[in-house]
């Protein structure tokens, strides 16, 4: 942000040289930034209804992109790229130059644009586009359809489109990113086809406008350190227009002075109480932390994260479990693992402690996991800690490893009173027959980043409160310390076998029966069913 600001002021110096090929029209630049209030209204939240009054920050990017000539008065920027944390008003912003750009650039038949991995998404600046429009004097002047915003002056037009749906030929005056870190390597044929269309257009604007990615945001990986280097005078892209407001490596990201750095409308659309609450959860959360790196930092994360600290898993470990008669719940879950190694059963109990100030139940969770490893495992049993393991009971060796899940699990439930046993349906079709014969319920609970996500958040959010206990098993330990969970460009979390150190089943297990157990509902008898 700071370099932005730095770069525009070496630039203005270059101009009063007389060698510098651009000019600063501060004319054209005071009537963009005048225009927000003139002609938008807020249609969202606390500001609903009230001017479109830019703040500083966003009217140095509408001044710049507005007001930067070339020497036949033609925009200088070609392509503008914004980067900020998240909430502080980047769609309201683009929906507002993208009606400019449309209705107000002197462009006929000018065709802007919205891009997006899907058109959902793009959907988001379009329809504030569109009630933007509605509350404007714009109405009078605009056609406000469902997949389109036209202006008939000019034959000029607003629409949103997805790399998900197919699309015409384009001849845009301006496209539109949206959140350029959820673009994956998939996306880049469309992406590079809405890059290359602007040929016959004399002052066209690519606009990007993102939060933070992880390390497998590539395209926002390229655009995002370009964009770093052109600001700080690295690369000299005369034409390219870099806003990145984010934390600085090495500060305290939970230090409430930087917090400006990412968030420069805070206090404004970003409230102060909200950012300290989710600094309070990154306190005690890794994937809490990642959230926090991301979207309020606005600083790259990785993919993948080391979920569980084991002295959190230690300090939740108890001499004894209680009585599971006693329970308000009680479900199981079945990871079968891979051929000839080690695969688990997990049982997961829900206690109720009290109500709260809304009268709705507080609970408590216990879990405890029978591990099994095929007789033909490649792994050496005779070396610690697999010795001692087997040795002491933790861990059974088996010559037919579905059946012996399948039985102790069932002989388990049936004492501890449950009946809702979590499998994944790729590969325990045979093991939810036999216990549905028994007179179990099993419950598809598909390994996906949908059914985990939630369960997972649970799992270390009850760790970190120590709201779960476990009987300390070494095996489970082992397991838990090896967990490595990755997230989609959604931050939403799901373990990972692939990225994890070791077997990781125990867990997943443990994970499919306390989805079931938290969603259930007191001494769940019911049918409950998940995809």
């Amino acid at each position: 942000m700071i370099d932005a600001v730095e770069r525009h002021n070496r630039d203005l110096e270059r101009m009063r040289s007389g060698s510098f090929p651009y000019y600063f029209d501060r004319d054209k630049a005071d009537k963009a930034i005048s225009a927000f209030p003139i002609l938008f209204r807020h249609t969202i939240g606390a500001y609903a209804d009230s001017p479109f009054v830019l703040s500083p920050w966003q009217a140095f990017i509408v001044g710049s992109i507005f007001g930067w000539k070339c020497e036949d008065g033609s925009r200088r920027f070609r392509r503008a790229y914004v980067s900020i944390g998240r909430k502080n008003g980047k769609s309201t912003l683009a929906a507002g130059i993208a009606i400019l750009l449309a209705a107000f650039d002197g462009e006929q038949q000018s065709q802007v644009y919205i891009g997006a991995t899907k058109v959902d998404q793009a959907k988001v600046i379009f329809d504030e586009a569109k009630r933007m429009c509605g509350k404007s004097p714009l109405n009078r002047v605009s056609s406000i359809l469902k997949a389109v915003l036209e202006f008939p002056s000019t034959n000029s037009y607003i629409k949103p489109l997805g790399s998900d749906k197919a699309f015409d030929g384009l001849n845009p005056h301006c496209v539109l990113f949206d959140e350029l870190h959820e673009w994956k390597e998939r996306h880049r044929p469309f992406y590079d086809t809405l890059t290359t269309a602007f040929a016959s257009r004399t002052q066209p604007l690519r606009f990007t406008i993102t939060t933070a990615g992880s390390t497998k945001s590539l395209i926002w990986q390229e655009e995002n350190k370009l964009a770093i280097r052109v600001a700080a005078g690295e690369v000299e892209e005369e034409s390219y227009f870099s806003f990145v407001a984010a934390m600085d490596k090495g500060d305290d990201i939970l230090n409430e002075r930087n917090w400006p750095k990412s968030l420069p409308n805070l206090g404004v659309s970003v409230g102060i109480r909200n950012i300290r609450e989710q600094a309070d959860a990154a306190k005690l959360s890794r994937t809490e932390m990642n959230k926090f790196t991301r979207y309020v930092a606005n600083m790259e994360v990785t993919s993948t994260e080391q979920a569980i600290d084991l002295e959190k898993w230690d300090a939740c470990k108890v001499p004894a479990l209680s009585d599971w008669s006693l329970a308000d719940v009680v479900c199981g879950g079945i990871d079968s693992g891979g051929r000839n190694d080690m695969a688990a059963n997990a049982m997961v109990a829900r206690f109720t402690e009290g109500r709260d100030e809304h009268d709705k139940p507080i609970y408590r969770y216990e879990v405890k996991t029978r591990e099994f490893i095929d007789v033909d495992t490649t792994r050496d049993l005779t070396v610690q800690p697999w010795e001692s393991w087997v040795r002491n009971g933790k861990l059974f060796v088996s010559s037919q490893t579905s059946a012996d899940l399948r039985d102790s699990l069932a002989a388990d439930m049936l004492n501890a009173g449950g009946n809702l046993i979590g499998l994944d349906p790729h590969n325990t079709k045979q093991i939810g027959e036999e216990l549905q014969s028994e007179g179990f319920e099993p419950v598809n609970v598909n390994q996906n980043i949908m059914n985990m996500n939630e369960p997972l958040s649970l799992f270390m959010d009850l760790i970190n409160k120590q709201k779960i206990t476990h009987d300390g098993s070494p095996v489970l330990r082992w397991q838990v310390g090896n967990l490595v969970v990755v997230s989609n460009v959604h931050n939403k979390w799901m373990p990972s076998k692939k990225h994890s150190a070791d077997k990781i089943d125990s867990v997943v297990a443990i994970l499919m029966a306390l989805r079931l157990a938290s969603q259930a509902p007191a001494k769940a008898r019911g049918s409950l069913f998940i995809s």
